[in-house]
């Protein structure tokens, strides 16, 4: 089967379908396990875009990729905090297909009135913000060596003359070794029929190389190659990843005519975002609580890579 049919048997008819486990216990670390630093900081870039006017009420806040719904949590709070008057003008979404995942979001939302839906073919938004966190990076892709692609037989990547519409696609990239995602083509243009405004804003590993592999597997927050292990050992019982090609999703933002508002690495956009001001902000207001934010900090600005990126498109 071709890499992006075993890809998505592996994450997400078992890993995800199995609901994954995050941070500290589980197989990989993201911005949202640090604490509720990163969801308080995305609400106050999106209070800055309603007082620049960029968004306009009545807004539909769709969270996609939710996992056990943390950030929606966060996000939410830090909006009950700074600005309650705005509940009434706004409805609140998740997309999320797996059962187990919704429980465990119903759970971690107790008490907050949330719609879920299970793809974007179920959904109209008249006036939407989205958001996620690593969702294009769990999308299925092909890999890509010069005039090959991979496939997989017997839990072995074996490499197969390349598709001619592939090999057009990595010609227009100039991608000569890597990942490719046709999902994230096929996801943005479902974003596009299923919305008739919206702001995307999204966090994600990425990079603007096209001639490398970047696929890597995690376990237990240990790193390993796909190509020098066993896959059968790992399969479905550990997360498969790989960084989001820029150039590709730039290249497809053009193309639906959305409009790219940001591309910029993650600690600068949460320091844009507003991270001094909320830091005063907690200092006048609860001690305890800024030292604890100041210590999310010191991890959220130097313990990721310099990969994660923060990105944000429009369709207005």
């Amino acid at each position: 089967m071709k890499f992006s049919q075993f890809f998505n048997t592996w994450l997400h008819e078992n890993y995800y379908k199995n609901v994954s486990k995050i941070g500290k216990n589980g197989d990989f670390f993201t911005a949202v396990s640090v604490g509720n630093l990163f969801g308080i900081l995305l609400a106050k870039h999106f209070l800055k875009l309603i007082d620049k006017g960029v968004l306009k009420f009545p807004l539909e806040i769709v969270e996609i990729g939710a996992n056990e719904g943390y950030l929606s949590r966060d996000f939410l709070s830090a909006l009950l905090e700074f600005r309650p008057e705005i509940f009434p003008q706004i409805s609140f979404f998740i997309i999320e297909p797996h059962k187990k995942l919704q429980i465990l979001q119903k759970k971690t939302l107790e008490g907050i009135d949330f719609i879920h839906k299970n793809s974007l073919e179920e959904c109209h938004f008249k006036n939407a913000f989205f958001f996620s966190n690593e969702l294009f990076d769990s999308f299925t892709c092909e890999l890509i060596d010069n005039n090959t692609m991979a496939y997989v037989k017997d839990y072995q990547i074996i490499f197969k003359p390349i598709d001619k519409n592939l090999q057009q696609r990595c010609q227009e990239l100039g991608l000569t070794k890597g990942e490719l995602s046709l999902e994230l083509e096929i996801f943005l243009k479902k974003l596009d029929k299923a919305s008739e405004k919206f702001i995307f804003a999204g966090f994600d590993y990425g990079t603007f190389s096209n001639d490398r592999f970047s696929i890597r597997i995690y376990q237990k927050h240990e790193v390993f190659n796909p190509f020098e292990i066993s896959l059968k050992d790992f399969f479905g019982k550990s997360d498969i990843t790989y960084n989001v090609n820029f150039n590709h999703l730039k290249m497809t933002i053009e193309n639906l005519n959305f409009k790219l508002l940001y591309l910029k690495k993650q600690s600068q956009a949460l320091i844009d975002f507003g991270f001094e001001e909320l830091l005063e902000y907690t200092k006048n207001k609860n001690i305890k609580s800024y030292e604890n934010l100041l210590s999310q900090s010191k991890i959220l600005f130097f313990n990721f890579d310099e990969k994660f990126h923060f990105f944000e498109f429009a369709k207005l």
